[in-house]
This record gives structure tokens, C-alpha cells and sequence, in this order.
């Protein structure tokens, strides 16, 4: 079989599973009935003797031997079916899916799963068609080959095969160098700090949480993604092609910085919140954004907001022990620039709080860049408390850098 668009979209997968369910019904009854002629030959065995019995005993267990054939045939025949629902259920779903994102993305696509942009429409460029392209053209490949295995396997009542997983660009290798790092993700011309620093946070406060957000399938190379979506927890599948996409856009992944061994996961979630926030993969869309919705995504809470400019008329918001207490307590901390600048701190960006020392206005703390290494920046660096929300009664005390200090509760 050559698989293409418009046969996958014929296709009704899930009718496998029902044929299988009626298989299993089939194979329950005859194993039923041969334990019940077992029985009644073993009876026959200790009752009757003698060249009559010799002769009925044979045909009797000839009998038993068709019933078991016939058995394991239909085991066979419903695993088959199984496995073809199980498997080409969800790949039909997502092929599908792709060719209609590379559509909404102004692609053209062939029904051999070849993908072009348009000349005046769209954001389909050449190097994202060309992902597209791939990731179709393969997953059509593994519809064919799933869909022969179970032709042949139902045509001679053998066994399924078992079917190697196939080879992909990305996968579970790539996601971890270890555990999940603050310093994993690098930023680079996609303005989305407020996602990417909320990202290295939560990796530096609880690198569990991160692994925890991403599974991965190795027969159809989905990532799926846990993400909350204001309502409930909802699962995002992230694609061979969204991965390639969030590269070639230069994401948050050290990847596309030509970075050795660099994790992919910061993509992944990325690629995961932007399909949830824009229905889309095309970053650009979810630029320019504050802390708090990103944490609400990846924890399930927007957390507790500190705004040193109220500091003059709530003297009390004890910024350095909160700060101190919920790094001890593994939770994420991000701050957030005005435009008011000093020294190394940029203006209208988002960084991520990775320790403090000290109390009060002299406390230090360590600051993580989400650019990583290679800006004009450092990527970590240490800054005054006192400096970052500003303590000058003369220059006005909370008129500081800082515009914003979110801080997570991961799970509550």
C-alpha cells in the first residue's frame, strides 16, 4: 500500500477495534468450549476401555486439536486488529492534523504529503515547508507499513510481527542532558523572556516538575505536552515538524545555537504553549507577554506578585526573605525590568532569581539571563537587592529595575 492524504482520511481505524472486541468474543466462547470437550474426554479416558474407546478417544482429541487451531487463529486475528486501531488510530488523527497547521500556516499540500508555500499568503517559508514535508512524508510511510503488517497478519492468521520502532529526528534522547537546568534554555530573537525565564525557573526550582510536563511516543515521535489552560490540565501534542519549526525560528533551545548535546525540552514546551495560546507554531505570535500566564500554564497557578513601586506604602513585603523562602522551598522566582535600568540589568525584561544571600537592601541575587551565553550580557550575574527595587528615599524608594518579582506554587 502507498499511503497518501486523501487514503488516510478514507480511512476508519477505530473500526478495527470493535472487529477486535468481537474477535475476543469469539476466542472467549471457543476456549469455553474446548475446556468443556477436555473435560468430557477425560471423562471418557477414566470411564470406557477398550478398541471402541481406543477409536472415539482419537476423534475426540482430533476434534480438540482443530478447536485449538482455530483458537489461536482468532487470538491472532484480534491482536491484528488491535494493533492496527491501536496504532494507526492516532497516526491518521495527527497526519491529518499536520497537513491542516501547515494549511492554516498558508502551505500548499500535495496528497504525497509534499508541502510549498504560496507566493503572496501566508508564513510558509521554504525551510518550514521542508519540515513539514518530512514529517508528513514519514508518517505516511509508517500508515503504509502498520496497514501491511495488518493485511498480511489477518490474510495468514499469523502472529503480528513485531515492528521495529521506527527511526526519527527527535526524540527522548534529546529532551534531558541530566536533569533539566535553568541554563538549558537560550533565548534568542523570539521576544517571549516573560515564557523562557518563567521555563528556566521552574527547570532550576524543580527540575521533576519540567520531565513531568513531557512524555514521548517513539512509534509516532509526538511529544505531548501538559499544559493548563485556565480551565484544566490539556494534553498538546508537539510534532516532528513543530520541533523543526521552532529551530528554524530560533526558540528557546540552545539546538539551534549549534549548542553540543543542547536539551531539546525548552523547545518542546515552547512549541507546546504557543499551539495552546495561538493554535499555531509561529513564535512571534506569543511575544511581549508578562510571568503570569506562563507560570499558570506550566503549574497550574499564577503564583504571588510583589511590586517594589508600592515598597514607599507597604515597607512590609519582606522582598528578600520571600524571595529567600521560596527558593528554599523549590519554588520558581522571575523578575521582571521597567524602564528604569541600572548597570548590567536590561530594560523591559524578564530574568530568572536563582539565589539570594544576605537580608534587607544588601542582600545579593543571583540573576540567570534567558539569552544564555553569547549576548552582550552575562548569563548569570549577581545584583544588590537594594539596587534592583530601589531604596533611595531621594531617587524614590521601589522606583527601581524592577517592575515585578512573581513567585510560583507549583501544585497548589
Amino acid at each position: 500500500m502507498v499511503a497518501t492524504l486523501s487514503i488516510v482520511e478514507g480511512t476508519q481505524p477505530s473500526r478495527l477495534l470493535d472487529s477486535a472486541r468481537q474477535q475476543d468474543e469469539k476466542v472467549a466462547a471457543l476456549a469455553a468450549h474446548t475446556a468443556e470437550l477436555q473435560s468430557e474426554l477425560d471423562a471418557l479416558r477414566a470411564a470406557w476401555h477398550g478398541g471402541a474407546a481406543d477409536a472415539a478417544i482419537a476423534r475426540a482429541e482430533a476434534d480438540l486439536t482443530r478447536h485449538r487451531r482455530l483458537h489461536a487463529t482468532l487470538t491472532n486475528y484480534a491482536a491484528a486488529l488491535r494493533y492496527g486501531g491501536v496504532n494507526l488510530d492516532p497516526l491518521r488523527s495527527q497526519i491529518l492534523a499536520m497537513a491542516a497547521q501547515a494549511r492554516a500556516l498558508g502551505g500548499m499540500v500535495g496528497d504525497d504529503g509534499s508541502v510549498w508555500g504560496h507566493d503572496t499568503l501566508g508564513m510558509m517559508s521554504p525551510t518550514l515547508a521542508g519540515a513539514y514535508t518530512t514529517s508528513l512524508k514519514t508518517m505516511l510511510s509508517w500508515f503504509a507499513r502498520i496497514d501491511d503488517t495488518v493485511a498480511e497478519a489477518v490474510r495468514s492468521g499469523s502472529a503480528v510481527p513485531q515492528t521495529p520502532v521506527p527511526t526519527l529526528k527527535w526524540g527522548d534522547d534529546d529532551l534531558y542532558d541530566g536533569d533539566p537546568k535553568g541554563s538549558d534554555v537560550n533565548q534568542d530573537g523570539i521576544g517571549d523572556c516573560y515564557l523562557v525565564a518563567t521555563m528556566s525557573s521552574i527547570a532550576n526550582a524543580n527540575p521533576q516538575w519540567i520531565k513531568d510536563r513531557i512524555s514521548y511516543d517513539p512509534y509516532t515521535g509526538l511529544f505531548d505536552v501538559t499544559l493548563w489552560d485556565g480551565r484544566e490540565w490539556r494534553h498538546i501534542p508537539v510534532t516532528q515538524a513543530d520541533i523543526d519549526a521552532n529551530i528554524a525560528q530560533h526558540g528557546a533551545s540552545g539546538v539551534d545555537n549549534n549548542v553540543p548535546g543542547a536539551p531539546l525540552w525548552p523547545a518542546v514546551l515552547e512549541s507546546a504553549y504557543a499551539k495552546m495560546k495561538t493554535s499555531g507554531t509561529e513564535l512571534t505570535k506569543i511575544q511581549s507577554g508578562v510571568t503570569p500566564p506562563a507560570l499558570e500554564a506550566l503549574t497550574g497557578n499564577n503564583g504571588d506578585w510583589i511590586f517594589p513601586a508600592t515598597e514607599w506604602m507597604s515597607p512590609s513585603q519582606n522582598i528578600d526573605t520571600r524571595i529567600a523562602d521560596a527558593l528554599a522551598g523549590n519554588q520558581p522566582v522571575m523578575l521582571s525590568t521597567s524602564i528604569f535600568t541600572k548597570d548590567s540589568v536590561a530594560p523591559m525584561h524578564v530574568y530568572s532569581i536563582e539565589g539570594i544571600t544576605g537580608t534587607g537592601s544588601d542582600a545579593t541575587v543571583t540573576l540567570r539571563n534567558p539569552w544564555g551565553p553569547g549576548s552582550e550580557l552575562p548569563p548569570v550575574f549577581d545584583v544588590r537587592l537594594g539596587d534592583l527595587i530601589g531604596t533611595d528615599p531621594l531617587g524614590g524608594v521601589g522606583l527601581g529595575p524592577t517592575a515585578m518579582i512573581n513567585i510560583g506554587r507549583m501544585g497548589s
